[in-house]
């Protein structure tokens, strides 16, 4: 695959991740309305599967980017960051694994990377995200620790669900590269 195709496609990836997070963002039932879920991360998760977890990355970080610049961040630059944070690290994590697996299976990636976006979004939005909004962690109590908690595991699932379906989709359509084309 050119340099070329593989920028065009990142770039792709990027602007339909802002247009997913812009145009889809809602809360899920059973969670406090701030936590809102988007599908936006499969773009992310795409790009770290076809090209690598530094691919997945940058499509986070220009989604994130855009999303701040076009002003529907309700939360401003640190829900944009908070956003970053979520995205990066599950994608990361899961392009980390694939890769490292060869390409054998999506699962064990999407797993680690639910948990592990689910573990740092706790810790960083109890210690950073929730303080800079104006709530001491003095002031957290269990009953919010548990609603993130339940939150980004039911947002890791959902969005591992999808992407393990357009993934295999668009891997048959020969759009996105597999692993073993790349070697």
């Amino acid at each position: 695959m050119t340099k070329v195709r593989q920028m065009t496609i990142l770039a792709l990836l990027a602007a339909i991740s802002f247009l997913l997070m812009f145009a889809l963002e809602f809360p899920l039932p059973f969670f406090p309305p701030y936590l809102k879920y988007d599908p936006s991360q499969v773009c992310g998760l795409l790009a770290a599967f076809s090209f690598g977890p530094s691919a997945g990355f940058l499509v986070e970080l220009i989604k994130s980017i855009l999303f701040f610049i076009s002003g529907k961040s309700a939360d401003g630059i640190v829900g944009a960051t908070a956003a970053l944070v979520a995205g990066a690290s599950f994608v990361v994590v899961a392009g980390k694994l694939y890769h490292s697996s060869k390409g054998k299976s999506l699962a064990p990636g999407l797993l680690a990377g639910t948990l592990t976006m689910t573990v740092v979004m706790v810790i960083a939005n109890y210690f950073v995200f929730l303080p800079l909004w104006g709530l001491p962690t003095s002031q957290i109590k269990m009953p919010l620790i548990l609603a993130m908690l339940g939150f980004n595991l039911t947002k890791g699932v959902i969005t591992s669900l999808l992407t393990l379906v357009i993934y295999k989709a668009l891997q048959g359509k020969s759009i996105l590269p597999s692993i073993e084309a790349q070697n």
